[in-house]
């Protein structure tokens, strides 16, 4: 290592150090929680829990892939000046134990496995020869997991800031009644769907959302985002639409959706979007696109894709 790399890895060094000092209790200067979360639906959900009680910051850029996230000494010195460090699970961030390592110096962060106690759907025998896959780490589209999820936010928003425990758990509550309300919708409008199988022209994401409400899903990648599929695979799920009269391909929004196009020119099969609920653009960031509306609109195009009443 040349001394002017050595300078730069000392003084990167120098600076977590600093930033990783305890921390101020919550209420010494604007009376807010700083709540860091790693991914859209944690900072969506801590958004709407915490609201003008806290400041809450998503870590990673829109339109990036977290399960291959390349984690930078700023971001472990973004989280140290946190109150509260919002993560899902280490299937969804392998990346963030290192998080955890450097901010030990900060004795007051509170960090949160907000996925723990959800259901978990193992991933297949190939996805888990990835030593970083062993379940699907889509967890939040399933939207029982949702509420869980929602539950242990609230709770550590709880613990760390007690003045404001009411405000936190009613609004934890309001918002948990419209996902229960949202999960009847769903189940009430895929209930007599001619069709039963979401074809999904993308890396495995929706074996959740198909469970929950008894499809099956077809994907044309397994789960990790670095795979590619084998040209059989592709002549393989050609077939299956030709023989399942499938109507519709679905595809994610920040896929580039070449195979979808591919087999629906083969097929002559429409397509649709589908959001995984993580994956955001900075368009939908900045015109404030929630969680809830992403899950709208895939039971909107979900019904109109599998033919349902």
């Amino acid at each position: 290592m040349s001394s002017k790399n050595i300078f730069v890895f000392l003084l990167l060094l120098s600076l977590i150090i600093l930033s990783c000092q305890p921390a101020k209790e919550p209420g010494v200067t604007d009376n807010k929680l700083n709540v860091m979360a790693t991914i859209f639906p944690l900072y969506d959900f801590a958004r709407i829990i915490g609201g003008n009680k806290i400041n809450v910051t998503m870590l990673l850029p829109p339109a990036t892939d977290a399960h291959h996230y390349e984690l930078k000494p700023i971001d472990i010195v973004k989280v140290c000046k946190s109150d509260i460090f919002l993560f899902t699970n280490f299937e969804m961030e392998p990346w963030a134990y290192k998080i955890i390592q450097g901010s030990a110096e900060n004795t007051r962060m509170l960090v949160v496995e907000t996925g723990a106690g959800v259901f978990l759907l193992p991933l297949n025998e190939e996805d888990r020869k990835n030593k970083n896959y062993k379940f699907d780490p889509h967890i939040w589209l399933d939207l029982d997991n949702a509420q869980k999820i929602v539950d242990n936010i609230a709770s550590s928003f709880v613990k760390k800031d007690q003045r404001n425990s009411d405000y936190y758990l009613k609004n934890a509550a309001q918002y948990k009644l419209k996902l229960a309300a949202l999960d009847r919708r769903y189940n009430s409008g895929l209930a007599k769907c001619r069709n039963k199988t979401i074809l999904h022209a993308g890396h495995w994401a929706f074996a959740y959302l198909a469970k929950k409400y008894n499809l099956e899903y077809i994907a044309a990648y397994n789960a990790s985002t670095e795979s590619e599929p084998l040209p059989q695979n592709i002549f393989s799920l050609i077939e299956q639409i030709k023989k399942q009269k499938i109507r519709y391909i679905f595809y994610e929004d920040l896929t580039a959706p070449r195979l979808a196009q591919t087999l629906a020119k083969e097929t002559g099969a429409g397509l649709l979007k589908l959001s995984n609920g993580h994956d955001m653009s900075k368009d939908d960031i900045k015109k404030g696109v929630s969680f809830l509306f992403l899950m709208e609109e895939n039971l909107k195009n979900l019904k109109k894709g599998l033919l349902c009443p």
